[in-house]
C-alpha cells in the first residue's frame, strides 16, 4: 500500500526565464531580431524534499525494525499506469551533496541517511519531466537471494506486513481485512515464470500466473504475478521462486 510520502503536497519550483536583449545600434542601423533561448532546466524534473523523505524514512524504520520479513521503500508511483517504470533514477542534489540513488525494476529505492544533505535542504530529482510520476512509499516482502521461502515464513511476513501498514495510518482502510496471499510480482515481457510449492515430500506444485496487480491496487499497472493463496496449500512446505521475482507483494481479502 502507498504510504504517505508528503508527495500529494509537492511544492513546484518556479522556472527561470531567461531573455537577451536586443543589441543597441545607431539610428541608421536595423536592430536584429532579439535571439530566443530555450532552457533546459533541472527544475523542470519531478522533485521531492528530501528532509520529508529522510523523516519519513527514520518514522517508518520503526515499524520494521520488529518485523524482519519486511521492508520499506521510496516508491516512484507512476500517475498513469502506462507509464514505463525502466530507467528512472533519482539524484540527491544540495549544495555539497550530488548523490546517485538506483532505482529497482518496480520503482523502489532506498533513501540514504545523510545529514549534510538534510542540514541543505536538498532535493530528490528524478529523471522524468514533473507531472507524470510522485514520490511515495512501499511496505514489501524482502526477498530472498535462494528463492526460498518457508510456508511459515510467508504467513508470518503477511500478518508483519498487514499489521505495519495499520500502525502507519491505514488502520480504518484495511479495517476487516485478513491475509488470503502472497504475490511474486513478474514483469510482462519476461517469459512466464516459474515458482512451486515442495512439500514435505519433495513433491513439486506449479503455482499459477496470471495478469495482475502487484500490490494493493491498479495504480503500478499489470504485471505477471504468481499467487501463493494460504488457503489453498497446507501450512507447511516450501515456496520456491525459480525465477528471481521483482518484488513480492500480499493479498488482502
Amino acid at each position: 500500500m502507498p504510504l504517505g510520502w508528503d508527495a500529494m503536497n509537492k511544492m513546484m519550483m518556479a522556472s527561470a526565464l531567461l531573455a537577451l536583449a536586443p543589441a543597441a545600434g545607431s539610428a541608421d542601423k536595423v536592430e536584429p531580431e532579439p535571439q530566443r533561448v530555450i532552457v533546459s532546466a533541472p527544475q523542470d524534473s519531478e522533485w521531492h524534499s528530501y528532509r520529508r523523505a529522510y523523516k519519513t524514512t527514520m518514522a517508518f524504520a520503526r515499524h520494521t525494525a520488529t518485523r524482519p520479513l519486511i521492508q520499506v521503500h521510496m516508491q516512484i508511483r507512476p500517475l498513469r499506469p502506462e507509464l514505463p517504470m525502466e530507467g528512472l533514477h533519482i539524484e540527491l542534489l544540495g549544495e555539497t551533496t550530488s548523490v546517485g540513488i538506483a532505482v529497482d525494476a518496480i520503482g523502489r529505492a532506498t533513501v540514504p541517511l545523510i545529514k549534510t544533505a538534510y542540514d541543505e535542504d536538498a532535493v530528490l530529482r528524478l529523471n522524468r519531466q514533473k507531472g507524470h510520476y510522485i514520490f511515495s512509499g512501499r511496505y514489501s516482502i524482502r526477498e530472498r537471494d535462494d528463492g526460498k521461502y518457508a510456508a511459515a515464513d510467508l504467513r508470518a511476513a503477511c500478518e508483519q506486513l498487514l499489521s505495519a501498514q495499520r500502525e502507519s495510518g491505514y488502520r480504518l482502510r484495511l479495517l476487516g481485512k485478513r491475509c488470503a496471499g502472497i504475490k511474486f510480482v513478474y514483469r510482462l515481457s519476461e517469459e512466464q515464470p516459474r515458482v512451486v510449492h515442495v512439500d514435505a515430500s519433495g513433491a513439486e506444485r506449479v503455482l499459477p500466473v496470471s495478469h495482475g496487480y502487484p500490490f494493493e491496487n491498479a495504480t503500478m499497472g499489470t504485471y505477471q504475478v504468481a499467487v501463493y493463496r494460504l488457503a489453498d496449500w497446507p501450512a507447511g512446505g516450501t515456496v520456491v521462486a525459480q525465477t528471481r521475482p521483482i518484488a513480492i507483494g500480499t493479498l488482502y481479502e
